[in-house]
């Protein structure tokens, strides 16, 4: 009798098995990437060339050159185009922005289901904090397959360089899920950092396809990712004269240098600021570029005492006072 009990109860769970539904996902569309734009202030970014990967977009640079301003940018783009952006925030900066932060993962995930909210602030102010925003961004990706754009500033703080264990570890694994399960999931993102080595974790670089590098002051940290742009011939000369707000843009299409347009909710409340530029050439090059326009008079009169009192005062180093003295008398021979 218990026999065919657990026969009737095992017969009855396979019944109920068959007629669950199981959820179904097609192939990778993304109809909304067909039309969708984005525009930085060069040439639009057509999103029909990231319709079969979606988007993975990585900003690098040294604080204050205009990387979370481009994220905000592309948040903003995006959002008014069928996205949902989500600004994770780790410096309490967005809310005074965009709105109030959501007040659980729970909300965040019914923000996502609803879609009721076009951008979306989540405060995350440790790594601690970020782990269970991340699983509900996850889980909200998993379940309904709906395009979400997810922006983490300061990316450095939520992922590793190298396989860590820990807290540090499980942020930078929804990190990697992310990037890597993001693309059959309508899940875009966006990671800002300071430099190359040791700051994400490498899997980010490898499966990045829209890139933006601001302005580089170490040329070491600039030599370990320039195999990556060998082709595009940029030299660190060229990045180190870089402005706030101007960067080279790598995408589908090529590189491009732009300039930043400023995100329209930060462009209410930031200050008007005078754009300035760099006093004293920094560079050979732009010696190069500044000597052409001295009378010879003029750069006869710039001997060895005068340059070292320039030098001095605008505090460069030993390095570009020998380029200087290189190109003028380059510029002298010419000359003659």
């Amino acid at each position: 009798m218990k026999k065919k009990s657990q026969k009737v109860a095992v017969a009855a769970e396979e019944s109920a098995a068959e007629q669950t539904p199981v959820r179904k996902h097609g192939v990778i569309n993304r109809p909304e990437m067909e039309s969708a734009m984005l525009d930085f202030g060069g040439d639009p970014i057509d999103l029909a060339d990231y319709r079969t990967t979606g988007i993975l977009a990585v900003g690098m640079g040294p604080r204050g050159q205009g990387k979370t301003n481009a994220g905000l940018v592309m948040a903003e783009q995006l959002s008014e185009q069928g996205w949902v952006s989500v600004l994770l925030d780790p410096e309490g900066e967005m809310e005074s922005l965009y709105g109030e932060a959501v007040a659980s993962p729970e909300d965040l995930y019914e923000r996502l289901e609803l879609r009721d909210k076009r951008i979306v602030v989540v405060s995350v102010q440790s790594v601690t904090d970020f782990v269970p925003y991340g699983e509900a961004i996850l889980k909200a990706a998993d379940d309904f397959r709906k395009p979400t754009f997810v922006v983490i500033d300061e990316g450095q703080l939520f992922s590793s360089g190298r396989k860590t264990k820990g807290v540090i570890g499980e942020t930078s694994d929804l990190i990697n899920d992310f990037a890597e399960r993001g693309r059959k999931r309508a899940l875009d993102m966006y990671i800002t950092v300071h430099k190359f080595n040791g700051s994400i974790h490498r899997s980010l670089f490898v499966n990045k396809n829209l890139t933006l590098v601001g302005r580089m002051e170490d040329s070491v940290g600039w030599s370990s990712m320039a195999q990556q742009f060998r082709s595009s011939r940029i030299q660190f000369s060229d990045v180190n004269a870089l402005m706030p707000h101007e960067f080279f843009c790598f995408s589908r299409r090529g590189v491009e240098k732009v300039t930043m347009p400023m995100a329209k909710e930060l462009a209410k409340v930031a200050p008007p600021v005078k754009a300035v530029k760099q006093a004293l050439p920094a560079t050979f090059s732009q010696w190069d570029s500044a000597m052409r326009e001295i009378p010879t008079e003029r750069l006869v009169a710039l001997d060895d005492d005068v340059v070292a009192f320039l030098a001095g005062v605008a505090g460069l180093p030993a390095q570009k006072v020998i380029s200087g003295h290189q190109a003028m008398a380059d510029e002298l021979e010419l000359r003659q």
